[in-house]
Order: C-alpha cells, then sequence, then structure tokens
C-alpha cells in the first residue's frame, strides 16, 4: 500500500511538473463536483477509479468556504468548509488519495472556492441587489412572497432570496470572501490594486469580517456578516492558507468562484437613476487573485489559478445594476499582467447559463439574440473581441434560473441542437460543465455524459476518453450516450427528475410513475437478489421506487439508483419524485419508528430503526433519498 501510495504521488509530482503554464488552458473539458459528506467520497471514487477513461481531464471539486483556515502540514479539512467527511481528519487522506489517482489517469484536479451558498451575504443581496431597483425586477416575486421588502428578516432569511424555503438554509450556510488586512501578501494586493486603478477611488471594507458585526449605514441596520472570523482570531489568511492546501493535497490547481453580486450593488457609484460603476468589486475581486498569484509563486509555483466568470463580466457598456457586469472587462483594463496570469494557467471560465429569453426584463442581449446558443457565443465573443482568454461553461439539466416553479416558460436548458451550435462556434476551445452528476431532468435535455463526450470531442478529437462515460457511484453501470430512460419531468422538483444515460436494455422506460392513491404498494417488493433495469418499479418500506438505470443490491432509500416516488398511502407526493411537501422536518424531540421519512436540509430521509435525537446525515440510522428541491449552488447572472 505503502509502495502503491509513493508511486500515485511520484506520478501525480510528474504531472504537475509538465504542466507548462502557457499550454495550460488549452484543450481543457472540465466538470464541477458538488461534494458532499452522503454522496461526495463515492462519487468521487468511482471517477478516480475509472479516471483514465471519464470524458474529462479536468474535475473541480465544490465547494470550498472563502473564510477557510488551513495550516500546512496540518492535512485536516476541518476548517476548509468542504463537508466532505466525518473522519478525524474530514476526508484529507481519502481525498488526497483520490487527487493522486486522478492525476495519475491524466485527469487534473481543481479545489474551487466559493460558489453561490459561499458568497451570498443575504440581507443585502435582498436590499440591493433583488430588492434595489425597484419592484420590477427578475426575482422580486420572492420578496413578494412575504409583502413587502421591510417584511424580509432574519426570520425569513431576508425573503429566502439566496435559497427557497425548501433548502432549509441558515447563516452559517452562507460565506463571503474576506479582506484579511492582518496579511501582508494581501496588503501588497491592496497596494497592487491602488496603483493601476482607473476607475472610482480605491475603498476597502476590512470591517465587513465573517462572524461579526456589520452596521448598513444606509438604514442603521446592525447584522452578522455570514461566516466565520476563525482566520482572524488565528492571523491567517485564507487566501495564502488555500495554496498550503492545495500544495498538501497534490491539486493541479485552484479555482476562484467568486459571485458577490451583492457587493457590486451595495458599493455602487454613480447617479441615483444609474448607470452605475461597480469598480469596488473590480478592486476587491483582483485583490483576491493576486494574493492567491503572489502565494502561488512564493509557496507553489506550479500550481495553476483558475476562475469561473460572470457571462456579462466581459462587456464594456454601461452597468444598470443586478450582475457582475464589466468586473472581468475592467480587470483586464487595470491589471492586465493579473488577469493573464489567471486566463493563461488555470483559465477564465464563463458560466453562460441560467440565461433566460424573457425579454420582459432585456434579458436577451439583443431581439436577435435570445436563443441559448445565440446568447453563449454573444458572452463568450464579448471576452475574446476585446483580447481576453476564456472558456465557454456549460449546464446540465434544469437551470437555477428562471425559477422552474415561477416561470418556466423562458428557461433556456441544453438541449442537443442548441449544444450542436455551441460546439459549432466554440467547441475548439474546451470548455466545463456545471454539474457532473446533475440529473438531465427532461427526454430533451442533454445529460451530463452525453454533453461531456460531445465537448471532449470537440476539444480533444478523436480519443479513447472522449467515449467514455461519468461511472455511477457505488460501482453501479455507468451511463450510456445512446440510450435513456426518462423519468417524468416535474418543474416542482428539479433535483430528483431525470434523464440518465442507462445500460442498453430492451425494458421501455415509463412516462409516469404513481403510487397507489390510498392503498397498498401495487409493485412488487424490492429484492436483493434481483437485477432490476431502468424503469423498474418496486415498493419498500410503503413507498415505490422508480430504477434510474440497472441496479442490484442497492436498497431503495438510498437516492441513486432509486427515485422516490412517494409513499404507497398517499401521504407523501405522487407524480413528483423528489416532493417532500408529505413529510414533515425532523425534530430532536420526537421518537421514530423504522421507515418514518422526515425531511431535513432539504432531503428526504427515511429512519431503518427507531431513534430519537439523531440527526439526519450524521449517522446510518437515517437513509438519504431525493432532494425536496434542486441544491442550487448557482444562480442567475442578472439579479
Amino acid at each position: 500500500m505503502l509502495l502503491k501510495a509513493t508511486l500515485l504521488s511520484v506520478a501525480s509530482a510528474l504531472i504537475l511538473a509538465c504542466n507548462a503554464v502557457g499550454a495550460a488552458t488549452s484543450n481543457i473539458v472540465g466538470g464541477y463536483l458538488l461534494l458532499d459528506p452522503i454522496e461526495g467520497p463515492s462519487k468521487l471514487q468511482a471517477l478516480a477509479d475509472n479516471a483514465a477513461s471519464i470524458p474529462v481531464n479536468r474535475v473541480f471539486l465544490a465547494f470550498a468556504r472563502p473564510d477557510m483556515v488551513y495550516v500546512p502540514s496540518s492535512n485536516t479539512l476541518e476548517y476548509v468548509g468542504l463537508n466532505y467527511a466525518n473522519t478525524a481528519d474530514y476526508g484529507f487522506a481519502d481525498l488526497k488519495a483520490k487527487v493522486a489517482t486522478l492525476q495519475a489517469g491524466g485527469v487534473q484536479v481543481f479545489l474551487s472556492v466559493g460558489g453561490w451558498n459561499y458568497g451570498c451575504f443575504p440581507y443585502p443581496y435582498t436590499y440591493y441587489s433583488v430588492g434595489g431597483y425597484g419592484t420590477s425586477t427578475p426575482n422580486y416575486y420572492k420578496i413578494q412572497e412575504y409583502g413587502t421588502l421591510s417584511n424580509c428578516t432574519a426570520t425569513n432569511m431576508w425573503c429566502y432570496t439566496c435559497e427557497p424555503p425548501s433548502q432549509n438554509t441558515t447563516l452559517a450556510d452562507f460565506d463571503i470572501f474576506p479582506e484579511p488586512s492582518n496579511s501582508a501578501t494581501w496588503q501588497q494586493a491592496q497596494t497592487y490594486v491602488e496603483a493601476t486603478a482607473g476607475g472610482d477611488g480605491v475603498v476597502w471594507h476590512p470591517q465587513m469580517i465573517p462572524g461579526r458585526s456589520w452596521t448598513d449605514t444606509n438604514n442603521s441596520m446592525v447584522l452578522t456578516v455570514p461566516g466565520s472570523d476563525y482566520f482572524l482570531t488565528q492571523n491567517r489568511d485564507p487566501y495564502q492558507d488555500l495554496v498550503y492546501l492545495a500544495k498538501d493535497l497534490g491539486l493541479t490547481g485552484v479555482d476562484i468562484d467568486y459571485e458577490e453580486m451583492w457587493h457590486a450593488d451595495y458599493y455602487r457609484n454613480g447617479p441615483s437613476a444609474g448607470p452605475w460603476t461597480s469598480h469596488q468589486t473590480v478592486y476587491k475581486y483582483t485583490a483576491i487573485i493576486k494574493d492567491v498569484q503572489i502565494n502561488i509563486q512564493a509557496i507553489q509555483p506550479s500550481l495553476l489559478l483558475a476562475t469561473a466568470a460572470s457571462a456579462a463580466g466581459g462587456l464594456s457598456t454601461s452597468w444598470w445594476g443586478g450582475n457582475l457586469k464589466n468586473i472581468w472587462y475592467n480587470m483586464h483594463a487595470w491589471y492586465p499582467d493579473a488577469y493573464n496570469f489567471v486566463a493563461n494557467g488555470g483559465g477564465v471560465n464563463i458560466m453562460t447559463y441560467d440565461l433566460s429569453d424573457n425579454e420582459q426584463y432585456y434579458e436577451c442581449p439583443d431581439a436577435n439574440t435570445c436563443t441559448l446558443s445565440e446568447q453563449v457565443n454573444y458572452y463568450v465573443n464579448s471576452y475574446t473581441a476585446n483580447g481576453m482568454s476564456a472558456h465557454v461553461g456549460y449546464e446540465i439539466g434544469i437551470p437555477a434560473y428562471p425559477d422552474p416553479t415561477h416561470d418556466p416558460t423562458h428557461q433556456l436548458p441544453l438541449i442537443q441542437s442548441e449544444l450542436t451550435s455551441i460546439l459549432s462556434v466554440q467547441g475548439a476551445n474546451g470548455g466545463f460543465f456545471w454539474e457532473m452528476y446533475k440529473p438531465a431532468g427532461a427526454a430533451t435535455n442533454v445529460d451530463a455524459t452525453s454533453a461531456a463526450q460531445q465537448i471532449c470531442a470537440a476539444a480533444l478529437g478523436n480519443v479513447a476518453r472522449c467515449s467514455g462515460s461519468i461511472p455511477q457511484p457505488g460501482g453501479g453501470a455507468s451511463p450510456s450516450a445512446t440510450v435513456t430512460v426518462t423519468v417524468t419531468n416535474t418543474v416542482t422538483a428539479p433535483a430528483s427528475t431525470t434523464t440518465q444515460a442507462q445500460p442498453t436494455t430492451t425494458n421501455a422506460p415509463p412516462t409516469t410513475t404513481t403510487s397507489a392513491p390510498g392503498g397498498a404498494c401495487t409493485a412488487p417488493a424490492w429484492s436483493a437478489t434481483t437485477a432490476y433495469n431502468g424503469g423498474a418499479v418496486v415498493s419498500y418500506n410503503g413507498h415505490q421506487y422508480t430504477a434510474q438505470w440497472w441496479s442490484q443490491n442497492n436498497v431503495p432509500t438510498a437516492g441513486a439508483p432509486w427515485t422516490d416516488n412517494g409513499a404507497c398511502g398517499g401521504s407523501s407526493p405522487t407524480n413528483a419524485p423528489g416532493g417532500c411537501g408529505g413529510s414533515t422536518a425532523w425534530s430532536s424531540s420526537t421518537a421514530y419508528n423504522s421507515g418514518a421519512t422526515v425531511t431535513y436540509g432539504g432531503y428526504l430521509y427515511t429512519a431503518q430503526w427507531w431513534t430519537q435525537g439523531d440527526t439526519p446525515g450524521s449517522n446510518s440510522v437515517w437513509v438519504q433519498g431525493s432532494a425536496c428541491t434542486s441544491t442550487r449552488r448557482r444562480r442567475h447572472l442578472y439579479q
């Protein structure tokens, strides 16, 4: 075992050593992997076991907290925020081993910091982004559900604008990117930014510290900033610690996924009627990038730095609020060496998804640029036309925006014709997609394996990797790009409705799956010894389940490969896989018998035996089922 680990480490080191920065971003096919303590390790294991044949050559592990603390050589993820595993080292050794295996198989591994939740400050996002431009903005309906803006308070998570109520989020689920003024390298980054600032005068905001109180001087509101001040009490710089962590894990690179729209809207400058500038956000973001760059050059020069960028970020035209327009355009104009360090290293990866064709809110760039492919090409070209190297991003399945329950008619999912159109223009440059295990959600949507194969073929050509598939966790059969099994799309529960490419089978996929309305289960009981093809329906513990793909000895209620169709007696929703409306929220004071179902953290859980006080997800008494709604870490770029 030691010899194997040593060989893997050597192989990983050789890959890193050969990874020339100038050519690092060419021919990249990347996929984000959202880690969680329930299925994250098994998904990563499946990818590592098949590293040489999966149709991507880069994996982004998502997401670490931007206020992380990692002491060099401590070998623990305790204060990193990955939520990866309940072990003494919080999954560090396991993650490092899988990183080495993936890289030995030719797959680069990046750690992504931020994302939607780890960048959303609910109060200013509600008051200055969603509710800061009148009542006719795309997401203002969320505020109207609670009456008026003044009714958005801490008790309703500021009208749940960052995440819907079904996610059961608290302030602890969010974070911001701090300004660690205690750090010498952050101070160097500040000096760099101030030296060539091309817009408004630079103003720093070190008083906005995660985990501490902050006063909105516009209305004298005193709030607690999401996140933790542990980095400050330990005199650490999270951006430096990110580099130390990447070095100790043996990563190829790190990725800054900056989505602080609230920051741009709160610190905007200009006439009351607009347009405005978002220069303070340009300065903060560039300082973050520069701090990471300084530490890479000092600690691990072979490390690559990537970033996820806003679709509108490369535009030079006036900014009317609600997004991150102009951020990367101005960064490139004022700080070209910092921009190019990223672009020529890990790459600038444009989040050209969560787009809409709702012209009521002027969401198409112009009247003749409204399809998904037209908009994607428009936004990518806005970068390249200004000499800014960048990659295109694709979103699998049902987009997070527009809200699939509020405005499904204006969604622009990735269907085959649109993917073909995008690849015809952007394919040779490679790209990335969100997310590797996100369900397709509808028969017309391209699934993750098929999208990866096509992006791979366009960027890499006819190589063996591009005919591979994204393997299922737990040793299940891998999806195929040619045979699909469709579970009926239900817009109220996008995370658990799926079109999944499956092993070849003669079973016709069902168009709907229902539970017996108010009676006993009509489907045959699940058996551990029976092999089930995709579309098979079984009953287990009072619920009916549909197989998403071939399965044997995979207990229903454990999520994939089974979709929970609800209780046979009708107490849980039917015809709505993933709905949790019929189950009550878990309570620490309630005693639950075997088979009891509860909701917790946005998921349905089933008790395997009697329990009281055991938090779902913390031990084996609870088995996680379908998500009640989509677990959304991404959000639309225009409010």
